[in-house]
């Protein structure tokens, strides 16, 4: 069996996914791409019956006359042309990101609730106890216990970053494009105070001191929040971004922070990436050096209540090795004729 891998991520655990495959698939032979570079994949691609990819286009499907099997090793199929994909090539994805995903936005909400780059800068730079244990006029900072916390999206991501918070006395609630935390008793079992469809987005935004959007970018959620909608937070409240960056009007959201409306933002998806990709970003190009690029127009590195990061949430070795399983589970499947682990209806 040959097995193509075009992903930045999983060349980190080269040897883990080599051992998986080999141990489900003697003999595999396994092509490595960290980046989509055409001309080696088209000199890989043909015979191949296994694609590894967060990103499938027309112009590889004259390529793929022995593809079997495209296994995106990521959630998110934005980058798939699956109306390109040859009829008769199953697709499947893998996840595994949620609990990486939550600890990285429960640290960056606990980092700008609790002010805690302004105190360690104080501390460092200055040898100023910015606490207001010293200093009567340093306000009290936020905890977690009974704050409000909305999630505009409730699926895998939302669940787990809901657990931190409700276990640190939280109090949730959330809006779904299904609209199936609406049903009598639903919201309860997750633990949330209610919920509703994304008719209801409005009131979520009034009640919530830290705002989560998990959601699916599509046409319908682009532009979800706009400038009306912020202007409803309270102020001083926390926006968090682990969906997509076009989710949020770009230009609404750095005026609301740079007003002092809102008290800080997580950012961990853009509106522009390096090498000019757009939203999704799931399929940047890995490279031997550093990376530039700006995440979007305005000018994000001017605002110090910014928590941003290079969509890297849910990057952790925990992460990949969980989808490196997935991968060789599926190859094994393939092999028996079994159903897919995770497939996804064509």
């Amino acid at each position: 069996m040959r097995i193509v891998v075009i992903d930045p991520n999983l060349p980190a655990v080269a040897a883990e996914l080599q051992a998986a495959v080999e141990a489900v698939a003697p003999g595999a032979q396994v092509a490595w791409h960290p980046r989509f570079d055409a001309a080696a994949v088209a000199r890989d691609l043909p015979g191949a019956e296994v694609l590894v990819a967060s990103r499938y286009t027309a112009s590889l499907a004259p390529l793929s006359g022995g593809l079997r099997l495209l296994q995106c090793p990521a959630a998110g199929l934005d980058a798939i042309d699956t109306a390109a994909l040859p009829a008769g090539v199953l697709l499947a994805n893998t996840g595994h990101h949620e609990r990486s995903i939550a600890e990285h936005v429960l640290a960056g909400v606990v980092v700008l609730r609790r002010r805690l780059r302004e105190q360690d800068e104080a501390l460092r730079q200055r040898g100023q106890w910015a606490s207001s244990t010293f200093d009567p006029a340093v306000p009290l900072a936020s905890g977690l216990d009974g704050a409000r916390v909305g999630f505009v999206g409730f699926g895998a991501i939302g669940r787990a970053c809901w657990a931190p918070f409700a276990a640190l006395g939280a109090v949730g609630a959330a809006v779904t494009g299904s609209g199936r935390l609406a049903a009598a008793g639903a919201a309860a079992a997750e633990g949330l105070a209610w919920g509703a469809g994304v008719d209801q987005l409005d009131r979520l935004v009034e009640g919530s001191d830290v705002l989560v959007l998990s959601a699916p970018l599509t046409p319908a959620t682009r532009g979800l929040l706009d400038a009306r909608r912020l202007a409803l937070a309270p102020p001083g409240a926390v926006l968090v971004n682990v969906g997509r960056g076009p989710l949020v009007d770009e230009d609404a959201l750095f005026e609301a922070l740079a007003s002092g409306h809102l008290g800080g933002a997580v950012l961990d998806v853009w509106w522009s990436y390096p090498g000019g990709g757009a939203a999704g970003g799931s399929g940047g190009a890995a490279s031997a050096g550093p990376v530039t690029g700006a995440p979007g127009r305005r000018d994000w590195g001017s605002l110090e209540h910014v928590v941003a990061s290079p969509h890297s949430s849910g990057v952790t070795r925990q992460t990949l090795l969980a989808r490196v399983a997935d991968v060789a589970e599926n190859v094994r499947r393939l092999g028996s004729g079994e159903p897919l682990l995770n497939a996804v209806p064509r």
